[in-house]
């Protein structure tokens, strides 16, 4: 049996897009203006103007990826209308994560900057209806400077 130029290309992408799983990979979700929290952050550029707005009273939204070991990502998006947050917490796409994966909501009406133990800022959403506070990402005051 003969293979077309055609019949093989097409086998070779079937391969390549079986293979990768769809995978939401760091360059995928920068290119989406995510927010990329893995061996530190990147893409803070959407984060800084995330702030901005809130502190302009503006209606913003954010998304912060985060990557478990094994490279399946973790989300946790931020809306913000003007007066309060909604956020949700995304695990289920990890494979690893056992039966706690799913997708969890909150309403928080404060956000918080903190210097932390290792000398950076931390920023928290806090006054919770669910949880006492959730971490948003922790940036190097240089990152935080820069912008």
């Amino acid at each position: 049996m003969k293979w077309s130029r055609i019949g093989l290309l097409m086998v070779f992408v079937f391969l390549i897009t079986a293979c990768s799983n769809g995978a939401y990979n760091s360059d995928e979700a920068i290119e989406r203006g995510d927010v990329v929290v893995q061996n530190g952050v990147e893409n803070p550029g959407p984060f800084i103007e995330f702030v901005k707005n809130v502190e302009d009273k503006n209606e913003a939204t954010l998304r912060i990826t985060g990557y478990t070991k094994e490279g399946d990502p973790i989300f946790h998006d931020v809306e913000y209308d003007g007066s309060e947050f909604g956020f949700s917490y995304d695990n289920s796409h990890d494979k690893f994560g056992g039966e706690d994966i799913g997708v969890t909501t909150d309403t928080c009406t404060e956000m918080e900057q903190r210097e932390t133990p290792n000398d950076e800022i931390g920023f928290y959403l806090t006054g919770c209806s669910k949880e006492k506070e959730h971490r948003l990402l922790e940036l190097s005051k240089e990152q935080w400077k820069e912008h």
